[in-house]
């Protein structure tokens, strides 16, 4: 139960995640073209650098091993709630 409902959330924060990337990277590049930014100067390189680390940080497939999650995760958290919840319980 705990895997489907942690799952359904991940699926949640990641469609959120899209809509918000889909956004900025449209507007990231017509500044890079508008500003005509060197390819180290990209908006858009840095809006794809927010997705990567995104990705690992929600790990929807769990295709991540927690050391490549970084220091905040979808399942760190679900963790941490777990472990509160546990230490609550008499």
């Amino acid at each position: 139960m705990k895997r489907f409902l942690v799952f359904q959330f991940k699926l949640y924060v990641d469609a959120f995640r899209d809509l918000v990337l889909s956004a900025l990277s449209l507007f990231s590049f017509t500044l890079d073209v508008v500003l005509m930014h060197e390819p180290e100067e990209s908006l858009f390189d840095k809006v794809l650098g927010m997705g990567r680390c995104s990705e690992r940080a929600i790990n929807l497939f769990n295709q991540h091993d927690k050391e490549q999650e970084g220091p905040v995760s979808i399942d760190g958290l679900v963790d941490e709630m777990e472990e509160r919840l546990k230490r609550q319980q008499p």
